[in-house]
């Protein structure tokens, strides 16, 4: 024994016991602040309590924990349910201002007590509230293209949503529409760029031997990018490739043609050829950038526009700066050709004929060039005839001005209004089953100074700084006065657009955000 009359041995022991109760008692205070986390409001423990009280008790809280674990997973679903639509939206090239007002509409027909969300380009951010629950989803998009009837589709479903539809509903009906399948096969999609960069090369001053050419190289450039993007390949790089593929067909054919016309033809019969067959003289290189024009990512360009007018700055930089990346891969593209093959890209000073046939002619190559950019937007047969009748008649009257000294940005502008108001009327003439932005798009493509922007670039990669600079100044003005035009267009007739009351309805804020918890 020690001083204290207790042995050694039993200091040990008494030290584990003593231990052994604080974690006890610390075990039990757990339990303590556990029950009290988890008990309902309202209800009381009551002090000896029989035991049939006591299951009653655990009998309601289980059936609060499964009721808000029930309402967890619907959450879920229908957070996921917002987003799928969202991305298929972006995925076709819909707008953020259209892509945000769908999927708050989706969710408000799901019950969903509010939604809100931020998309960008390349990301959607989604927030549902539930009744005491939220839940965010962030999402990043990676599939970037142009579905116009893809688009128009998932818009009159989200038209005809049903009050209190259920994520069962809402997933066969999205199922359904994404069964579709392109609007048009392979060979009708090489046919309608070849046919249309043939007609934007008219367009653009060439002749019948240069539209012919330019048609070609487009048709082979088209095939590429078909197979090429079918494989999810870099965008830049099908850019880049296509430009070089198809300019260098272009280049190759026309030189075989200047050697070969000559063992065809006299001197005197080539002299006397009329100057819409041949073009210039100087060896037809006015097609050369019309035979990449169906490079130009008209579909983005445009929406980014419209972005950056609704002020979605974060989707309309974004979309600014890869419709920017596209144009500067293909410019490299016509540059290093042209460097190449020592090749002048600048357009001849006066069309290949004059008077009312010219018009005529215009007329045509405008309805056929806008039904080519349609099929190339993957849009149905019915809205590739309307968006090519507005190009046929608004296209030519731009010429008709700009040639009798209008300026050439307010005539591209009023033009661009005018494709508004007439894509406003076509689509409330059919109860708004054609979205406005498919019937204007193809035929304000055709605006799109696809020339002086990739002429530009290549005067720059050259070291001609002076024409560079004057010829990319003149596209962004252009470009500008189209985004202008559509957008007052839209503002005239849409009141969303004016007031952007739909937004201001389906986003009440977040006054009652504090009381949601997150599960």
């Amino acid at each position: 024994m020690n001083e204290a009359g207790v042995h050694r041995d039993e200091r040990p022991r008494r030290i584990r016991g003593c231990v052994l109760r604080i974690g006890v008692m610390r075990w039990q205070n757990i339990k303590h602040h556990v029950r009290e986390v988890f008990r309902p409001q309202g209800l009381q423990t009551d002090v000896g309590a029989s035991p049939e009280s006591e299951l009653t008790q655990v009998s309601g809280q289980q059936e609060e924990i499964d009721q808000m674990i029930e309402e967890d997973e619907l959450l879920t679903e229908q957070s996921k349910v917002v987003m799928r639509l969202g991305h298929m939206l972006l995925a076709c090239g819909a707008s953020s201002f259209r892509v945000k007002v769908s999927m708050s509409r989706l969710a408000a027909a799901l019950g969903v007590r509010e939604h809100h969300a931020q998309v960008t380009f390349g990301e959607i951010s989604s927030t549902v509230y539930g009744k005491c629950n939220f839940r965010t989803e962030v999402s990043e998009q990676r599939t970037f293209g142009t579905n116009a009837a893809q688009l128009d589709r998932l818009r009159v479903f989200v038209q005809h949503l049903k009050v209190r539809m259920s994520v069962e509903e809402a997933n066969r009906a999205l199922d359904k529409i994404a069964a579709n399948g392109p609007e048009y096969g392979t060979v009708a999609n090489m046919l309608a760029s070849g046919i249309s960069c043939a007609c934007f090369c008219f367009l653009n001053r060439g002749g019948l031997v240069e539209c012919i050419l330019a048609g070609i190289a487009a048709t082979a450039g088209q095939a590429l990018r078909k197979q090429m993007m079918i494989r999810h390949m870099n965008h830049f790089g099908i850019w880049m490739a296509c430009g070089v593929v198809a300019s260098t067909i272009y280049v190759a054919l026309a030189t075989l043609f200047n050697l070969a016309l000559p063992h065809l033809a006299s001197a005197s019969e080539i002299a006397n050829l009329p100057v819409w067959f041949t073009g210039t003289s100087s060896g037809y290189h006015a097609g050369i950038v019309s035979a990449v024009l169906f490079l130009v990512p008209g579909f983005p360009l445009i929406t980014a526009m419209l972005d950056l007018v609704r002020s979605d700055l974060a989707a309309g930089v974004n979309r600014s700066v890869y419709v920017m990346m596209l144009v500067v891969s293909a410019g490299a593209a016509v540059w290093l050709t042209s460097l190449a093959f020592s090749w002048a890209v600048d357009p001849p000073a006066t069309p290949p004929i004059s008077g009312v046939g010219l018009y005529l002619v215009r007329m045509l190559c405008s309805f056929i060039a806008a039904y080519g950019f349609a099929m190339l937007f993957n849009c149905t047969l019915e809205v590739s005839f309307w968006a090519a009748l507005i190009c046929a008649i608004v296209n030519p009257l731009r010429f008709f001005g700009v040639e009798e000294g209008l300026l050439w940005q307010f005539a591209v502008g009023v033009e661009a209004f005018a494709i508004g108001m007439g894509a406003h009327f076509i689509s409330k003439a059919t109860k708004y089953a054609y979205s406005r932005v498919s019937l204007s798009v193809p035929a304000a493509v055709l605006m799109i100074p696809g020339v002086p922007l990739y002429a530009g670039l290549t005067h720059m990669n050259q070291g001609n700084y002076a024409e560079a600079i004057s010829s990319i100044t003149e596209v962004c003005i252009v470009i500008l006065a189209v985004g202008i035009g559509l957008a007052l267009a839209r503002m005239v007739t849409d009141p969303n657009w004016r007031t952007e009351s739909e937004l201001r309805k389906l986003h009440p804020g977040a006054k009652t955000a504090h009381r949601y918890v997150m599960r």
